[in-house]
């Protein structure tokens, strides 16, 4: 089978492989270069611009430094020498101060009202008229409310300060001033000193300022008036928030709230940085716009190079691939042709030394497919030399099989004999197998019954074993008893005997009180005899009857007492007597019962033994039996696997019949495809072998 398919070469392979992976590599080296380097131009702006500013406003605060201390000389000198100055010297200071700096426009002196004896208004002013200082007395005859002007009140304040920019209506000049106060001796305020700085030199120092990538720098007061970097005609009088541009109104909005920083906007439809900063004391703001395009021209320069440089390496790429493409199209085209030669039964192809030799792929190409024709002439030349022998053992296999069939027939009646007898024996087993089922059965429930025998003859053994002890104790405790019983009689005739004791010594006592009565009676009678002698005697004697007679009534209450307990006591003896004997009786008929229960522990005892005789003999009986039966299993399985491995053998002799049919088939097959592999083998060309 031959596949059809669109030829592509190999170099169209490799251009359209590993030219797109080039172009995307230097796209992305580009694409990093130029992104880097444009991070790097703009931090060397931002160092640039933010320098440039500081330089610049340096210079600026520089300028309006040396004014402000121009001021502030003036004032201390007036303030010191105030009592000792005349009008011809005042214009003399100004002479002599307004030519120290070239920035300087013009110096005044304004004095409080009336501060000056016989001047309301004095205000010594002088100015530059191109070379020389021209001295103005103007607004000391004029009429203008000094007071009132925005340079006096800035210098009325404890430090002074700057006013905004404003053009000179009589001389047309844009300045600034800035105005510092004098005063008396007392510490009051006497007038401020003013000095008018020309704008001019401060657009010139804006102008002058050399920026980098053609930048433009721009000065601007707190509220966007113009003072610096625009035509001198707007200066002072436009403002920057006015510009038609809104981009740029918005960006100078951003600077005018902000004391430092970087902002953008766009101009003709351009992009512009723009960087600002702040002068100190003045809120004036300056600012440096630079273009983005001339920012980044050698950069594109640089993006234009790389592209160039990349197109031309791409073209040198595709020219290296070509030709090496072609060189190993050549070898491939020949290994090509080859392959199909063998394709086509051809294994009688020549290979060159030098392609054989090669150590690249293309050589292991070349040296595969020799070894590929190599081991077909080999296969090839061994299929013609089996397919005679093949031929030989087909037509020997198909007599045999012929044979075996018969054979396999004679087997297979045989053995339908045999599993036809093992199928009978084994019914048979069966049957035996049954009847010792039934017997085990009615063995397992004698069994059963002996085993519930001894175990109710062991429960009575048991039961009278406890009895038995149970009497025992008993017994013990009736001769306990007993013996308590005759202790308590003993003792309760002891009490008995002590009452006698005590209702004898109480007859004494009766006796003694008697007496003593007696006795107290005669010796009151004898106290009367004597008189008064003997009525303390008498009282005695009195006292000692009554004593007596109470001892003989308390006497008669304790033998009334103990006549009582000796009743109570003969009592006790007589029933403790009648308790033991019947403790007596009792005891007779427990050693009856006792003498009962061990009777019948012997009678017990005695059935025990042939009990468990009984047990052995049937246990005995029981493993027999299940000897048997598994005897009778084992021999009923071995006549079922006989039936059934002669029921296999059967089968398989069938199967082995057919399969001896289908051997003989194959063997005629076999020798059919030896005859089509040879005519097969036939397609391939061989080399013919040297002698």
């Amino acid at each position: 089978m031959k596949f059809k398919h669109r030829k592509k070469s190999i170099a169209a392979s490799l251009i359209s492989f590993v030219v797109p992976i080039i172009i995307i590599a230097l796209v992305v080296i580009s694409s990093i270069g130029y992104t880097f380097s444009k991070q790097i131009i703009k931090r060397q702006l931002d160092y640039a611009m933010n320098t440039k500013i500081e330089e610049t406003a340096q210079g600026i605060t520089t300028i309006l430094e040396k004014e402000n201390g121009l001021a502030n000389s003036l004032a201390k000198t007036v303030e010191v020498n105030s009592d000792l100055l005349k009008d011809k010297d005042y214009n003399g200071l100004l002479q002599n101060y307004i030519p120290m700096y070239n920035e300087t426009f013009g110096m005044g002196i304004w004095f409080e009202p009336n501060a000056v004896k016989g001047k309301k208004q004095y205000a010594p002013y002088a100015y530059k008229d191109g070379d020389k200082v021209t001295a103005d007395d103007s607004y000391t005859t004029g009429d203008l409310d000094i007071w009132t002007t925005e340079w006096y009140k800035v210098g009325s304040q404890a430090n002074g300060g700057w006013t905004k920019a404003y053009a000179d209506p009589s001389t047309n000049v844009s300045m600034v001033t800035t105005a510092y106060p004098f005063k008396n001796q007392n510490g009051n305020l006497m007038g401020v000193v003013t000095v008018d700085v020309d704008i001019s030199s401060i657009q010139k120092l804006i102008t002058e300022a050399n920026i980098d990538y053609d930048g433009k720098a721009m000065l601007v007061q707190s509220d966007g008036v113009l003072l610096g970097g625009v035509d001198e005609n707007r200066l002072t009088k436009e403002s920057i928030l006015d510009d038609k541009n809104s981009s740029l109104v918005t960006a100078s909005k951003y600077m005018l709230a902000n004391k430092t920083g970087k902002t953008e906007y766009t101009a003709d439809n351009e992009k512009y940085f723009y960087y600002f900063s702040t002068i100190p004391n003045t809120d004036w703001k300056i600012g440096i716009s630079v273009s983005e395009s001339k920012l980044f021209d050698s950069l594109n320069d640089l993006l234009r190079i790389f592209v160039l440089s990349g197109l031309v390496s791409i073209v040198l790429v595709t020219i290296a691939i070509v030709i090496y493409s072609n060189r190993m199209g050549k070898t491939a085209k020949k290994y090509s042709n080859i392959a199909e030669v063998v394709a086509d039964g051809g294994l009688v192809n020549e290979f060159a030394e030098k392609d054989l030799t090669r150590k690249d792929e293309l050589g292991d190409i070349g040296r595969s497919l020799f070894n590929m024709q190599n081991n077909l002439t080999d296969v090839i030349n061994n299929f013609q030399t089996n397919a005679l022998s093949i031929d030989d053992h087909a037509q020997n296999l198909s007599s045999f099989s012929q044979q075996m069939s018969a054979t396999s027939e004679n087997v297979a009646t045989a053995i339908t004999t045999v599993a036809e007898g093992a199928t009978e024996q084994h019914h048979k087993i069966k049957s035996v197998n049954s009847g010792l089922n039934q017997f085990g059965t009615s063995l397992d429930m004698m069994t059963q019954s002996i085993n519930d025998v001894d175990s109710s003859t062991n429960s009575i053994l048991s039961m009278a074993n406890e009895s038995s002890q149970e009497m025992n104790m008993m017994m013990r405790a009736f001769e306990s008893l007993n013996t308590t019983f005759m202790e308590l009689i003993e003792r309760v005739k002891s009490v008995e005997l002590n009452i006698r004791n005590v209702n004898e010594m109480t007859e004494i006592i009766n006796s003694i009180a008697e007496q003593t009565n007696l006795l107290a009676l005669n010796a009151a009678i004898e106290a009367a005899r004597v008189g008064d002698s003997g009525k303390g005697f008498a009282v005695v004697a009195n006292e000692i009857r009554n004593l007596a007679e109470k001892s003989r009534e308390s006497s008669d209450k304790i033998d009334s007492i103990i006549n009582g307990v000796s009743k109570d006591t003969t009592q006790m003896v007589e029933s403790a007597e009648d308790v033991n004997k019947e403790l007596l009786s009792q005891r007779g008929q427990l050693d009856t019962t006792i003498h009962s229960f061990e009777e019948i522990i012997n009678a017990v005892e005695d059935i025990s033994p042939k009990i468990k005789e009984i047990k052995d003999s049937s246990l005995k009986i029981q493993q027999e039996k299940t000897a048997i039966m598994e005897e009778l299993d084992h021999t009923g399985a071995i006549a079922e696997d006989v039936a059934a491995s002669a029921e296999e053998i059967s089968a398989s002799a069938e199967e082995m019949s057919a399969s001896i049919q289908e051997v003989s088939a194959s063997a005629v097959s076999l020798g059919e495809m030896t005859y089509e592999m040879k005519s097969k083998i036939n397609f391939f060309k061989l080399k013919k072998k040297e002698d």
